[in-house]
């Protein structure tokens, strides 16, 4: 009796960042292409951080140049901060590790049936031009792009980087490409006169239902959850709203992904583990895409903060679900926008829907090779 051998695909995404959501939306595409037969991980590369200038790429050169910068961070940031992204950094590290979801370096990799790149921010450019987030010197032609992102990237922006040639060759050398929002297929229809699918993100693609189910809850009670990077909703105005706001519900605040010295709690916990403390949060306040991801998938009741660098992208998200009444942008709003309750079964229809038609798109990848 003969067997079949699994496909073997790698990905390329932001697989060295310290972000859950960013490790989240790998594992669950690792997990559906698993699903489907076929073995897949990320693949290991350099980043491009031209566009930063030298004084900005320093701080990602190990070396005795970075010292200066690192003692700024301890200095801006304090200990306490420090400390938890030390301790973040191994949490992830181990768990990378443990979730078997980091393969060899790219052009190490010559036995590969094909690579997805995506999904996440992969062709933003305000770092700089990594080529393989295009496609470039990749070790097989099939290369395609699930759920892509050019995050806040537009197709001006592309061309005054003088990156049109660069970009354009590379979207357009793809075998299929899919998009996870409306800003990312403008900007591919404006490169190459294509319209890409809009898909969802592999968080809402893999829906995490079995790991939900089987969860413990955290032994944390009554609490806020903040979901923000810690280098914003800190200053007094934010703060003070964000206080006042959980002491009116009698609520205690609590991040769970970044530091933030104010809350009354900072966890250090695992992408999965993270999910527990949004299904069990009274409430959720998150400015981060990922953050309303994970609220989506946990049924948590939330609001949404937008910003200029943001707003269409969470906005464009929310209103696919018929949430856009979740965001808000001054904070007197925030009792208004969190009070009412969401109606997920109707969510979950839509999301159901959106699962199936970007599976479709996914499969047709898998076919073509």
């Amino acid at each position: 009796m003969g067997f079949v051998l699994m496909k073997k695909i790698g990905i390329i995404t932001h697989y060295d960042v310290h972000n859950h959501g960013a490790l989240l939306q790998l594992t669950a595409l690792t997990r559906v292409l698993a699903m489907r037969g076929v073995e897949a991980k990320a693949l290991r590369f350099d980043k491009n951080y031209d566009f930063m200038g030298h004084a900005l790429k320093a701080k990602y050169d190990v070396s005795i140049k970075s010292l200066g910068i690192y003692l700024r961070y301890l200095k801006d940031k304090g200990f306490g901060c420090t400390k938890y992204n030390y301790q973040k950094r191994k949490t992830l590290n181990r768990f990378k590790v443990s979730a078997g979801i980091i393969g060899d370096y790219y052009s190490e990799s010559p036995l590969l049936d094909g690579v997805i790149v995506g999904s996440d921010e992969v062709f933003a450019l305000h770092t700089g031009p990594t080529p393989v987030f295009f496609g470039h010197c990749l070790p097989t032609d099939n290369v395609f792009s699930y759920a892509g992102s050019f995050g806040p990237t537009t197709y001006a922006d592309i061309c005054n980087l003088h990156s049109t040639a660069f970009v354009k060759s590379g979207i357009e050398a793809m075998k299929y490409v899919t998009v996870r929002d409306a800003n990312s297929a403008s900007v591919v229809r404006q490169l190459i006169d294509n319209e890409p699918p809009i898909v969802v993100d592999p968080v809402l693609l893999y829906g995490y239902k079995k790991e939900i189910s089987e969860m413990g809850s955290p032994s944390y009670k009554n609490y806020l959850l903040v979901y923000a990077y810690d280098n914003r909703m800190n200053s007094k105005e934010e703060v003070d709203a964000i206080r006042k706001y959980a002491s009116s519900r009698g609520l205690k605040t609590l991040s769970p992904g970044f530091y933030h010295d104010w809350c009354d709690y900072n966890v250090n916990v695992d992408p999965i583990t993270l999910l527990s403390y949004f299904k069990n949060a009274e409430e959720v306040l998150t400015d981060t895409f990922h953050g309303s991801v994970m609220s989506l998938i946990t049924e948590a009741k939330l609001a949404v903060k937008t910003r200029e660098s943001n707003h269409f992208k969470l906005r464009n998200l929310l209103l696919e679900y018929g949430l856009e009444d979740r965001i808000f942008q001054a904070w007197e709003d925030l009792d208004s926008v969190m009070s009412p309750n969401i109606d997920y079964d109707r969510v979950n229809v839509e999301i159901e829907r959106r699962r199936a038609d970007s599976m479709i798109h996914l499969d047709k990848m898998l076919q073509m090779i």
